[in-house]
């Protein structure tokens, strides 16, 4: 993803790597994935404890068929949803295609909120850069003090003249400046 960076907006991320997980991944690599995730009954230790004890039950049973814990995206409100998707009937290849679905939600959620996170950043930084040169420009003497709306010039006939910004040409050349 280094190599393929920097992206342009979530789309984009999540596109590139949408591609990455189901085309170029190797079926190790979501095994990985999918171990890093904690047992079903820790998951969900809210439930009733009849619940949670069927839950650990049908995890063992998913666990020992597939060699990796199950995976869903089902909120931990609504565990007595997840025994309605039990999916231990189900044959290898075909776990390993819903369980990768179920993997990658969890990966666009972590993209999202990296996303958010990095533009805030962003947005932060931008801020703190316009501050700054606002700052900065603040600190810098654009015109003298002592101007007074006035340019001072030298001439071959004249030392200095006196021309106020405050007229129109008109103005100044009946006070004896010549533009």
């Amino acid at each position: 993803m280094q190599k393929a960076s920097p992206f342009s907006s979530l789309e984009h991320t999540t596109s590139f790597t949408q591609d990455l997980w189901f085309n170029e991944s190797p079926i190790r690599s979501w095994l990985d994935a999918f171990s890093t995730h904690r047992h079903i009954g820790d998951a969900i230790s809210r439930a009733p404890f009849k619940l949670v004890s069927e839950l650990c039950q049908f995890g063992a049973k998913y666990r020992n068929k597939f060699s990796f814990e199950f995976l869903t995206t089902t909120d931990r409100g609504h565990s007595h949803k997840i025994l309605e998707e039990a999916r231990c009937e189900n044959n290898l290849m075909v776990e390993l295609d819903i369980t990768s679905r179920e993997e990658f939600i969890f990966i666009e959620r972590e993209l999202t909120k990296l996303w958010e996170r990095l533009s805030q950043e962003k947005i932060q930084e931008e801020r703190k850069e316009i501050g700054e040169v606002v700052q900065k420009s603040m600190e810098e003497e654009v015109v003298p003090s002592n101007s007074f709306d006035e340019i001072v010039s030298t001439g071959t006939k004249a030392s200095m003249i006196n021309y106020d910004l405050n007229k129109i040409p008109e103005e100044n050349e009946s006070i004896g400046v010549h533009v």
